[in-house]
């Protein structure tokens, strides 16, 4: 019996693999979620289920000789719609807090790259980041952890995937979705959550996008960065905002066509900083400062995904009168380059996991 078992076994295996054909197609994708754990900061806590579902569109990169596709092999750039159901969660078992979280709806951007491949059988790695819309915020039933119905959505996880016939596929994956809105507006605790997925994998008779004949490329081995932001941090319970702007210059040497290093110099400016006297309105959690400047050193990198790239920097503070006596930050963002010296970037400020402020801005690259 053990031996028919085994045979028959290995006879699905090779008609599977038979009958998934390498394709270049796009796909859609149709995917039910289930959080099996939900959390935010230690203060406060979350009982309850969240279910959801995803649509996504998976433009099929098989064709697509690009630098950063050959590289990263990255086997399909996916755009993912989603809705998330909260309104069963209660927040530290308060039966009158039920449904003050709603529901959430996102649109991500997002990667899916394979880490282990088997005939059939795919293990992706699946990265993504976009925009969530809550249905509610603080503002309109006082629920501690949301203060905005815009937020920006975080998503990572491994999907197992195995074809069942030469077009259709059924993968099951575990990932973590954040959605927080960067401290544009206060509380800003946000929601976290450990996800289950199981989903149907369709191809569809749409070629996926080839190789452009002039694809952007920066070909500098070195070059000089020079960039400047604004951005506000919100006030908490109110609707007022606190105005930032943010400074950088630095060197950045590039490794390869993708992955690049920098390290350079940051610079923030207050147009108002914390007064103890004037506390609720100029209190900005690790962000608070006494001085209009803060200054500091950082090292990071870029990843290159034609024209977008994924940034993030460490560093350490020269100077930050800090309400908090905070030493160090890191910037985390994304850049378009509309031109190879010009970029158009979304960069955030953090402490540890307090987010201070988004600044939006341009960054400017020479070369020596």
């Amino acid at each position: 019996m053990l031996r028919k078992l085994q045979l028959l076994t290995v006879v699905l295996v090779i008609l599977s693999t038979n009958l998934f054909a390498q394709s270049s197609n796009d796909q859609l994708e149709f995917t039910a979620i289930s959080a099996i754990k939900i959390f935010t900061p230690d203060q406060y806590n979350l009982q309850g289920k969240a279910w959801g579902g995803e649509l996504a569109y998976h433009f099929n990169m098989a064709d697509n000789k690009a630098n950063y596709a050959t590289m990263l092999g990255i086997s399909s750039i996916d755009i993912v719609a989603s809705y998330r159901s909260y309104q069963s969660l209660t927040i530290n078992n308060d039966p009158a807090s039920k449904g003050s979280l709603g529901s959430v709806y996102g649109l991500i951007g997002r990667l899916e790259i394979p880490v282990f491949k088997a005939g059939p059988v795919k293990l992706l790695f699946t990265p993504g980041i976009g925009f969530a819309y809550s249905t509610e915020s603080y503002f309109d039933n006082k629920n501690p952890l949301v203060g905005s119905h815009l937020n920006l959505a975080a998503q990572g996880g491994l999907k197992l995937f195995t074809a069942i016939t030469s077009t259709t596929g059924i993968q099951a994956g575990i990932d973590v979705f954040h959605y927080s809105n960067v401290g544009v507006r206060v509380p800003n605790f946000g929601i976290n959550s450990y996800n289950l997925s199981l989903g149907l994998v369709q191809n569809i008779d749409q070629k996926g996008p080839s190789t452009p004949q002039n694809p952007f490329v920066y070909d500098h081995k070195s070059s000089i960065e020079f960039g400047g932001d604004l951005g506000m941090r919100g006030v908490f319970e109110s609707r007022k905002e606190l105005h930032r702007a943010g400074f950088y210059a630095g060197y950045s040497y590039q490794l390869s066509p993708v992955f690049s290093l920098k390290g350079g110099f940051d610079a923030g400016y207050y147009f108002t900083p914390f007064n103890p006297k004037d506390f609720n309105a100029t209190f900005a959690e690790y962000g608070s400062s006494y001085d209009k400047w803060r200054a500091g050193i950082s090292i990071g990198g870029d990843m290159m995904i034609g024209r977008l790239a994924v940034m993030a920097a460490y560093g350490y503070y020269l100077h930050y009168h800090s309400y908090y006596n905070n030493k160090t930050y890191w910037t985390p963002g994304l850049k378009y380059y509309v031109l190879p010296w010009m970029a158009l970037q979304a960069k955030a400020y953090i402490h540890n996991t307090d987010a201070d402020y988004l600044g939006l801005g341009l960054l400017f690259r020479v070369h020596p």
